[in-house]
């Protein structure tokens, strides 16, 4: 089969490697849409893990083969998978914090080499505790794209939780890249009502059809926050893009006592200056989240597959696996027009 192979800092190239075999409990699923997730691309352009690999974790499919044992599906369904899935009994499964799990950080997907996703490729093996517990079985009419965000809504599904937004609230997503835009709709669907900030004018107009009020970042946005919630600030403010400028928005922007998401800063190296005495002083909370969870695993899949989220118009770039090296450069660089990056299979190698 085909599959992209990364081979170290910024170095991955279409290649044809064995099609992986299934043992008892695993099944291989052909793979229909795979989206590139900025998580996947910092490991890639700056070389955090060694090589070979195969990435891409946002995987829906198509059950392709069985191992013995397996009674959950069969040929021909239509699957959802995750990557990750927690043992629920260690300390850091008592205390919910999945991702902090030692079974959680085994990947339960691959196409081969060290599993990694493996989903930048025509097919992948689902391990046994993802068949059993991480495969989300598809209902007929949701396209393969669509099935893809299963993964990404649950990671915003669970720093929106974990941050406590519910109705009556303001709040402030801070990036309104395809990532702000889920974390802007799943705001708007706690009850809450939801002000957002971006550099680039076509993604501010994506966040108005989608029922916030946007503000350029080039624009005083603190001051234009605080007009619009009686000089306070919000809420909370999720951080759904990175650097400095981004960071002291989003805590300048937030009202006293109130809390501050940190959902983009993900690989190790991410730094920024904080004022920790006005933090203090403010009693303003920082907050991070990471990954998926379990808690909201069907929750995430209903929003999605009833289009309770919008997810389709996020989708700007589709390539073929054979473009993947293209299509990760596309994903890698903000730019007008451009959002979500999916891999698709032909239309052929669809079901």
């Amino acid at each position: 089969m085909r599959a992209a192979v990364y081979r170290g800092a910024g170095l991955v190239a279409v290649e044809d490697v064995p099609v992986p075999e299934v043992t008892r409990g695993e099944m291989l699923v052909r793979v229909e849409a795979c989206g590139v997730c900025g998580t996947d691309i910092k490991k890639i352009k700056m070389g955090l893990l060694p090589g070979p690999r195969i990435f891409g974790h946002e995987i829906a499919g198509t059950v392709a083969r069985l191992g013995p044992g397996v009674t959950r599906f069969r040929e021909g369904d239509r699957v959802a998978l995750h990557h990750h899935i927690p043992c629920r009994d260690c300390f850091y499964c008592r205390l919910q914090a999945y991702a902090q799990c030692e079974s959680y950080k085994r990947n339960g997907t691959t196409a081969g080499f060290e599993p990694a996703g493996g989903g930048y490729s025509e097919y992948v093996k689902a391990m046994d505790w993802i068949v059993d517990q991480g495969a989300i079985p598809v209902p007929a009419g949701v396209p393969a794209e669509v099935a893809s965000f299963v993964e990404p809504v649950n990671t915003c599904l669970k720093a929106v939780r974990k941050a406590g937004i519910e109705k009556g609230q303001t709040v402030l997503v801070v990036g309104q890249g395809a990532i702000g835009l889920l974390l802007t709709q799943l705001c708007r669907w706690s009850g809450a009502d939801v002000l957002a900030s971006d550099t680039l004018p076509d993604r501010l107009d994506v966040s108005r059809r989608l029922g916030a009020t946007a503000f350029s970042a080039s624009a005083d946005v603190v001051r234009e926050v605080r007009a619009l919630t009686g000089g306070r600030g919000v809420d909370c403010a999720f951080l759904a893009a990175f650097g400095q400028a981004p960071v002291q928005q989003a805590i300048d922007a937030t009202r006293p006592g109130g809390r501050i998401m940190l959902f983009a800063a993900t690989s190790p190296g991410e730094m920024a200056s904080l004022d920790l005495g006005a933090l203090c002083a403010a009693e303003k909370e920082l907050l991070t989240s990471y990954s998926a969870s379990v808690e909201v695993q069907e929750l995430a899949a209903e929003l999605v597959f009833g289009r309770e989220i919008r997810v389709e118009e996020l989708v700007t770039h589709r390539f073929s696996l054979e473009e993947a090296a293209r299509a990760i450069d596309v994903a890698s660089h903000p730019a007008p027009g451009v959002l979500k990056v999916v891999l698709t299979a032909p239309e052929g190698a669809r079901s």
